[in-house]
């Protein structure tokens, strides 16, 4: 099943591996990402992924998120959650924002503020 979201501003994005590096263990690695994406449906602020491609033509799900303090939860939860042979890192391949200089959590802070006043 794919979750596809009406975006009207560019969100911040998470893409994950969804097959193992050469040489990992494969199943392994489906479970892990099995995980990520699940958890990545649960929490607040998770606007919905799609899949694309990646460096070398390996399969990814791009995750949107609404906002980077969203991202970063997820990846917070995520460390804790992954089968201990398998770390963040040989699973998601890049994150950040598609408006760069949102990218900076500073930015965003001073983002959120601004539109209150």
């Amino acid at each position: 099943m794919s979750t596809y979201a009406d975006l009207d501003k560019p969100p911040f994005f998470t893409a994950v591996y969804l097959d193992a590096a050469e040489g990992s263990d494969a199943g392994m690695h489906s479970e892990a990402t099995s995980m990520l994406l699940s958890l990545a449906m649960t929490l607040t602020g998770f606007v919905g992924f799609r899949d694309d491609m990646a460096a070398g033509g390996r399969a990814v799900k791009i995750v949107y998120w609404r906002t980077y303090a969203a991202m970063q939860a997820w990846e917070k939860t995520a460390r804790d959650l992954l089968p201990h042979k398998v770390g963040l890192e040989d699973c998601v391949a890049s994150a950040g924002c598609l408006w760069r200089w949102l990218d900076d959590p500073a930015a965003e802070s001073a983002t959120d503020t601004s539109r209150a006043a």
